[in-house]
């Protein structure tokens, strides 16, 4: 392991910087020259390693040397055969994996806390998605993953699938029993893929769940920059044995990747690496002392609670303690509300959602950072219990909308392809008159970016009962034509 020290192609474009070539290629700003004086403020020293793909640095689409050794060293950090690097987020590597290991009209098995950019997957392969039940809980109003049992009982029913995909952990760091769940899926043939966006840090502490490559999954997509060092943007995909076809993936990765890749996105996935192989257990212990820190301060303010695995233990095998969804139904506000409040004390959260908010606690927080969230929720908490602030109130248009399963998602029902949906001839019909017709968009909301109703999918009850409640709550959709989600796409019958 002692290759893990260095930076190979951060090294590469250092000695490319030092030897002073005068640049006759891309980008056009020519080292920072004559680039926008504010981008020259923004960036400053960092502005001469935006490069262009040439000859003397590796190159993304096909890499052999520096970039090469960056990605085979964090293979080697996770335990995995092999790693691609992305400039273009996770979706890219999730899109990436689908098309890699199903093709047009073949099966794949997906959760239905599956991320939007899985069904961009299934319109990019043309793969038929076959829907897990995933538990719900219906006191947090969260999505806790399919179980072992259901799970078993999908692959079951579709022995014809040839791939299954996961979601690990969630974004309320919640895990399914992975280990179990990929031996099952493995019995029967089936490759593995892993959305692990929120687990990159995971192997770093033993107080955390195992991570999906050391579970025995055959490809992992991870957000770098979540939460870990990467520059936002960047990503990396892992993959391990026979299951898969390397080179298949490679090609499927260079259709989704740019060809004029950031040189400083790809500096920063080498950095990243680095950081996590010199200091990742020193840093990620931290983050969950500092998490755990948080809990225990959070259930000393009134009228505040904060989820813990004992209230979910008994329906899941995993929980990422960093992942602290705050609750503030006692004081009888909504999610949106209690957001807004803690806005006024400088706070921003990861996901407002029913009547909690989710923070993310990470290698780049201090107990500084975490003081200040805990002193904004005791005076959110104070102001309300006072009077000084209005609560929701019963009387509230949007709490009574609240209901106990608000953010259940529906129950996807197939009926076209994403691919074929995607391409067929389409009309746009009012909501009101949408029920039971196929969509034609996908409507999700931002975050967890999970749809409600997928292109292909019927336009149910149950569909339209969870936009109108989301319309109530006052939030905004994302993929929709019509952002009032007045109209809808449909296919025309």
């Amino acid at each position: 392991m002692s290759n893990q020290e260095r930076m190979p192609f951060v090294e590469a474009l250092e000695s490319y910087k030092e030897q002073h070539f005068v640049p006759f290629h891309t980008p056009g700003h020519k080292i920072g020259g004559e680039a926008p004086q504010l981008l020259k403020d923004w960036m400053g020293p960092a502005l001469p390693y935006d490069l262009g793909v040439m000859y003397a640095l590796d190159d993304l689409h096909e890499p052999e040397g520096e970039l090469k050794e960056a990605q085979d060293l964090t293979a080697e950090l996770y335990g995995a055969d092999c790693c691609w690097f992305s400039i273009n987020g996770t979706t890219a590597l999730i899109e990436a994996m689908i098309m890699g290991t199903v093709g047009p009209d073949e099966t794949i098995i997906i959760p239905r806390e599956a991320h939007r950019s899985v069904i961009s997957g299934l319109v990019l392969s043309g793969a038929k998605p076959v829907y897990m039940d995933c538990q719900f809980d219906e006191r947090w109003g969260i999505p806790l993953g399919v179980s072992l049992d259901d799970a078993v009982k999908t692959m079951e029913a579709h022995p014809e699938a040839k791939t299954l995909l996961l979601v690990y952990p969630n974004y309320y760091g919640v895990g399914v029993d992975i280990i179990n769940i990929v031996k099952e899926a493995h019995k029967r043939g089936m490759v593995v893929l892993v959305d692990e966006a929120h687990g990159p840090h995971l192997p770093f502490s033993e107080n955390l769940p195992v991570e999906a490559i050391a579970a025995g999954a055959d490809l992992v997509a991870q957000s770098t920059h979540k939460s870990v060092g990467s520059l936002t943007q960047t990503s990396w995909l892992l993959g391990q044995g026979e299951r898969i076809n390397k080179r298949r993936i490679t090609q499927m990765h260079q259709m989704l990747q740019s060809t004029s890749p950031n040189y400083i996105f790809l500096a920063s996935l080498d950095m990243a690496r680095h950081q996590l192989a010199t200091s990742g257990n020193d840093l990620v212990s931290r983050t969950v002392e500092l998490s755990l820190y948080l809990r225990n301060e959070l259930h000393k303010i009134s009228g505040i609670t904060a989820m813990e695995y004992t209230d979910i233990r008994n329906r899941v095998t995993n929980y990422d303690v960093t992942k602290v969804l705050i609750d503030a139904k006692e004081l009888g506000l909504t999610g949106v509300e209690f957001e807004r409040m803690l806005r006024a004390y400088s706070i921003e959260v990861e996901l407002v959602q029913a009547h909690h908010v989710l923070v993310l606690i990470t290698i780049g927080d201090t107990k500084d950072s975490v003081d200040a969230l805990i002193k904004a929720v005791q005076a959110v908490s104070d102001d309300v219990l006072s009077g000084d602030s209005r609560s929701a109130g019963a009387n509230d248009e949007a709490t009574q909308s609240l209901s106990k399963d608000s953010a259940l998602l529906p129950l996807p029902q197939v009926r076209v392809t994403p691919r074929n949906a995607i391409y067929a001839h389409r009309e746009q019909v009012p909501l009101s008159e949408a029920l039971h017709r196929i969509a034609g968009e996908t409507i999700a909301y931002y975050p967890p970016g999970i749809p409600c109703v997928a292109v292909g999918e019927v336009i149910s009850e149950s569909v339209l009962q969870y936009i109108e409640n989301r319309k109530a709550l006052g939030y905004v959709p994302n993929g929709a034509d019509d952002m009032t989600l007045e109209t809808i796409w449909v296919i025309q019958e």
